[in-house]
């Protein structure tokens, strides 16, 4: 009788247990997007145990809170080397070069634009998601449009106040690239969304650190009476990074505050790498910057931080930011058939698994072009081609961050799979290719 009794109390107890696990609501995502911000920009090593990896000057503690309770990846890339084409890529889940979005021209519209965004995808799975999207758009069509709740329209670089592509001119204002203002409508938005219970998906793109550069006054002051460092010496830099940070820092006390750590995803990152116009050593050690298909110009600072992850974990694991929108509807276990045309894939396992794992995509690699250059990762190779002449380039970026080495000659086989794993991309894509150019010149081209 006792027996019989303990089972069926058993029994109940498993059974409502799993009656609260499938009644619990789908977690929220916050995606914090930042502009222009190299891989090397944070105080937080972007390879675990190796300091040249991250800032001898910026100070970034709230960044450095986000990594301890999460994992970081030491090879995330963005989509593209400028900024429009890289958010396009991120809201569709597909290459710039599929998009046909390839420049920042405005006329420049992207194909499949009828494909779902990111919160459209979530929506779909769960409609009682709300979305948001607070700071740069700068992208086609409003944000209303794609499946955004709230925001703060078509926003772009003018809405931040740039004012000169000149990096040693520097602003004091209260309001830095608007990063008070828009960080007070998120965090009203995570409120909101909380006391209401909806589950919700917010991105937060920051206007820093875009030029033109402003920070507070006293952040200036603080910076400007602090010894600089090797790589990183200009302090109003280090300012608009302090503030920054702090902008974060309210975004993740707010979570802890409405009580739902537990249920949130957090993911920050940026559009392109850093721009090295008048500051050469901006992305040391990698090579050059924004613009460019070398490292400086793609790889970005990226961490994670939610239920499940481990915290204080690295991964070295490639990913890309055309892997965020199955990622996110991975997470919030939407079972909709995501679209034939999506190029990214989900990181979730990765993210489950203390950094280790595969993302499956259509393709083995991650894939990229410009008007210029086409390029393809498979770790640890990266091949570039320069379209005009026809050369390309090997590197083993997992062993060279710097790209001094160049791999061709020594790997030959290597190089020609990979370039013909490109090719066909390009003619998948509708790519401009060398044979629509000048005939094979040099083997190895001056760079992207």
């Amino acid at each position: 009788m006792f027996k019989t009794a303990f089972l069926i109390f058993a029994f109940l107890l498993v059974f409502t247990q799993i009656q609260k696990l499938s009644s619990e609501p789908p977690p929220n995502i916050i995606l914090i997007l930042t502009d222009d911000q190299g891989w090397n920009n944070t105080q937080v090593p972007m390879i675990q145990g190796r300091d040249d990896t991250r800032s001898d000057f910026y100070l970034t503690p709230n960044l450095q809170r986000l990594a301890d309770s999460g994992m970081t990846f030491s090879q995330a890339y963005a989509p593209h080397p400028v900024c429009s084409p890289s958010r396009h890529s991120i809201q569709f889940g597909m290459t710039p070069a599929k998009l046909k979005k390839t420049t920042n021209q405005g006329a420049n519209y992207p194909e499949h634009a009828q494909s779902p965004t990111i919160p459209q995808a979530i929506k779909s799975a769960h409609p009682e998601y709300k979305a948001a999207h607070f700071g740069k758009w700068h992208m086609y069509g409003h944000p209303g449009e794609r499946g955004y709740d709230a925001s703060d329209g078509r926003t772009g670089n003018q809405t931040g106040r740039q004012k000169t592509t000149d990096q040693t001119q520097f602003w004091a204002h209260e309001d830095p690239k608007r990063s008070v203002s828009l960080t007070d409508n998120a965090v009203q938005f995570i409120k909101h969304q909380s006391i209401a219970e909806n589950p919700f998906y917010l991105q937060i793109s920051h206007y820093f650190i875009h030029l033109s550069a402003e920070a507070k006054a006293e952040t200036l002051d603080k910076h400007k009476n602090r010894t600089p460092g090797k790589v990183h010496t200009a302090y109003w830099y280090a300012a608009m990074m302090e503030d920054l940070d702090h902008a974060i820092g309210r975004i993740i006390d707010t979570v802890d505050e409405m009580g739902i750590s537990d249920s949130t995803y957090l993911f920050f990152t940026s559009d392109n790498g850093g721009t090295a116009r008048q500051f050469p050593l901006f992305n040391k050690p990698l090579r050059a910057g924004k613009g460019s298909y070398y490292e400086g110009g793609i790889r970005v600072p990226f961490m994670v931080a939610g239920p499940g992850i481990t915290a204080g974990t690295y991964s070295e694991v490639p990913v890309i930011g055309y892997d965020f929108l199955p990622t996110f509807a991975d997470l919030v276990s939407s079972k909709m058939d995501l679209p034939k045309e999506l190029e990214g894939g989900s990181f979730k396992s990765v993210l489950m698994n203390e950094g280790v794992g595969e993302v499956s995509r259509e393709r083995d690699g991650l894939y990229f072009s410009r008007q210029l250059n086409a390029v393809v990762i498979q770790h640890p190779y990266k091949l570039i081609l320069t379209h005009r002449s026809g050369d390309t380039e090997l590197y083993d970026v997992s062993a060279d961050l710097s790209e001094q080495q160049e791999l061709s000659n020594d790997h030959p086989d290597v190089a020609k799979a990979m370039l013909a794993d490109l090719q066909r991309w390009m003619e998948d894509n509708d790519v401009l290719t060398a044979s629509e150019h000048a005939p094979r010149g040099r083997r190895r081209a001056n760079g992207p």
